[in-house]
């Protein structure tokens, strides 16, 4: 869960970073995120405000660690969506997780997935 108002802005930049970036082709956007697009965008544009928590849980977990671990080669236009470093966007995740340190191998992003 987030923990602070600087959590809440990386976790809304990640959103809209995954609705309106380069990161995720469209082709397989469902598939990774579990939602459409537009879902995430609309969670970006109300964040933290939803009417499903169970919901927009799932989204911040898929997008959060589909940024992180999903192989995007996007890095060169990160900072022109997402102004924290990938770092601080895994410590954000891991706090929102309760967790001390995220597993940054591949068995860890697919153990996260939802």
């Amino acid at each position: 869960m987030v923990v602070d108002a600087a959590d809440t802005e990386v976790i809304r930049q990640c959103l809209l970073a995954a609705a309106d970036g380069p990161f995720f082709p469209d082709w397989e956007f469902h598939t990774l995120l579990g939602f459409e697009r537009d879902e995430i965008r609309r969670m970006a544009h109300r964040w933290p405000d939803w009417d499903d928590d169970v919901e927009q849980s799932d989204a911040v977990n898929n997008v959060l660690n589909s940024l992180l671990g999903y192989p995007h080669g996007r890095w060169d236009v990160w900072h022109d969506y997402i102004s924290p470093v990938s770092e601080e966007v895994a410590r954000t995740y891991a706090r929102w997780r309760n967790e001390d340190e995220l597993d940054a191998s591949g068995k860890g992003y697919f153990d996260r997935l939802t």
